[in-house]
């Protein structure tokens, strides 16, 4: 055996113990699992196979306490000149995850205070508040409180003509490609028209926490100087993490729209050695320090010495993706149970391992020692397929079930081409070996080919698809791609290997010797 082929050998070996041990060993070792993937599954299952959890989510037109805070100055101002006594005033409702609530409460002195300004109509029906480049149009409604005598309730909120037309839409897509980027997650993201809601089912997702966090880290982007808004996520087009090799430190890189850029001159001009703190709704994200005027639209926010890279990706997803057209709020969050029944499932796993040791049995019975070869190949296929399922953090569906085992099958099929065209050189006259080299040069045409052609097919459905028509088409190209790295390099390194050491046992069943 020549170096070369043990070096390969070796290669193939450690490839396989370390994905055996990353990804298929913790699913048995509580240990391993909580020092890999912190105690959660490392190959995580979809809605029909494990559950998961169903977020609703709405426009949020209820007002920010900032807001409300002005507005509240506003409408005392005008009740004081209306000529009755000044009342107490608190938020109404509790505040949400964003500090929003839903309007104000007036205490007034008496009973036909309140009465005499909701008939003068003292708090009108509409109001438009201004803060820096910030405007809002308002639509409030005022009511007496039927259980608090004197108590007039103010609901406000945000007209929806504040926003896009097809601001929900836009809503939807920044969600999707926020928990959906590698196309494996198995999401689904869909979009309401007739409910005016967003609809977004997380498998595998346990705890409503981690749902939120998901889907809620794409807030309403903002700028603010002293804590008033000047500039919105919507200015902002690109966000790019990097490495400051000057500093030697990690750094994002934004780059502005046409009139973005202009205002972000101004406000870089005017405020050198001020913060300009971004904000994620009512969160603080970062708080950079102007250092200098910027007049191009490209800036470079440094992280501190501290951070990692990492930290500036993370960071450059959320300015991206976090650039919402309007807040959305929970309205309904649920445990979604598996669509299969746990002995469904059962039956499922019973009958896909019969499949495949019935296959293991036939390679054997019919290919001999090569059939054996072909056999450890497959072996190696699912390991190296579920370690990849696992190192992506996919979300396994029955239809990925059903791409990976196609996979095997494919993965059979290249077998069983490569030992039919050995079978054919043997016959031709040439040794072992020579035949060996022959057989895998002329399949690997026919193989290449044939999983060509499933590719593209599995890159139209993923490009298309959603949902668990696109996790069948990552899994089916996934295990498209293992299989022929089995069939034409370990299957061959083995073969050759065993073949050097006893070259005239191979295809002596089929009436023919090395």
């Amino acid at each position: 055996m020549t170096r070369a082929l043990k070096n390969k050998a070796l290669f193939i070996l450690a490839l396989v113990l370390v994905v055996t041990i990353y990804a298929i060993v913790p699913i048995f070792s509580p240990n391993l699992k909580q020092l890999f993937f912190k105690g959660q599954d490392p190959l995580r299952r979809g809605l029909d196979l494990k559950g998961g959890l169903e977020v609703i989510l709405a426009p949020d037109y209820r007002v920010e306490s900032r807001v409300l805070s002005e507005i509240q100055t506003h409408l005392l101002k005008e009740i004081k000149e209306f000529g009755v006594t000044t009342p107490k005033v608190s938020f109404l409702g509790k505040a949400n995850d964003n500090n929003r609530y839903e309007g104000l409460v007036f205490q007034f002195a008496s009973q036909e205070d309140a009465e005499r300004v909701l008939r003068a109509k003292v708090i009108k029906d509409k109001l438009t508040w201004r803060a820096g480049i910030e405007e809002k149009k308002l639509l409030l409604k005022a009511e007496l409180s039927p259980t608090e005598p004197g108590n007039l309730r103010v609901a406000i909120e945000e007209d929806p003509a504040n926003f896009p037309a097809d601001a929900l839409y836009q809503a939807k897509v920044i969600i999707e490609n926020r928990i959906n980027a590698t196309g494996l997650a198995e999401t689904v993201v869909r979009l309401d028209q007739n409910k005016n809601r967003i609809e977004v089912q997380l498998p595998g997702i346990k705890s409503q926490e981690e749902a939120e966090r998901l889907i809620k880290s794409t807030g309403r982007l903002n700028f603010r100087l002293n804590d008033r808004i000047v500039m919105f996520g919507t200015d902002l087009e690109d966000a790019q993490a990097m490495f400051d090799s000057e500093r030697g430190v990690p750094a994002i890189q934004l780059r502005f729209g046409k009139v973005g850029a202009k205002l972000f001159e101004q406000i870089t001009t005017e405020h050198v050695n001020e913060i300009l703190a971004i904000y994620l709704d009512e969160d603080l994200l970062m708080a950079p320090v102007i250092s200098e005027p910027i007049p191009n639209g490209n800036a470079q926010i440094t992280l501190g010495s501290g951070s990692t890279l990492q930290d500036a990706k993370d960071y450059a997803i959320l300015l991206k993706s976090g650039a919402f057209p309007l807040t959305l709020r929970s309205v309904f969050v649920t445990q979604v149970a598996p669509t299969l029944g746990t002995e469904t499932v059962r039956l499922s796993l019973i009958a896909g391992a019969i499949g495949i040791i019935l296959v293991l049995f036939y390679m054997i019975f019919n290919y001999g020692r090569m059939g054996l070869v072909a056999d450890l190949a497959l072996i190696i296929y699912t390991l190296l397929v579920i370690g990849s399922l696992v190192a992506f953090r996919a979300v396994l569906t029955l239809p990925g079930v059903a791409g990976l085992i196609l996979g095997i099958g494919m993965a059979v099929d290249a077998n069983v081409i490569i030992f039919e065209r050995i079978k054919d050189e043997k016959r031709s006259g040439k040794v072992m070996g020579s035949a060996l080299k022959a057989g895998f040069e002329r399949a690997f045409t026919t193989i290449v080919d044939s999983n060509v052609t499933t590719l593209i097919v599995a890159a139209v459905l993923s490009y298309f698809g959603t949902g668990p028509v696109k996790g069948f088409a990552v899994t089916l190209a996934l295990s498209i791609v293992i299989s022929m790295f089995t069939a034409i390099i370990v299957s061959r390194t083995f073969l050759e290997i065993w073949v050097s050491k006893s070259p005239d046992k191979f295809l002596t069943k089929y009436g023919v010797r090395g």
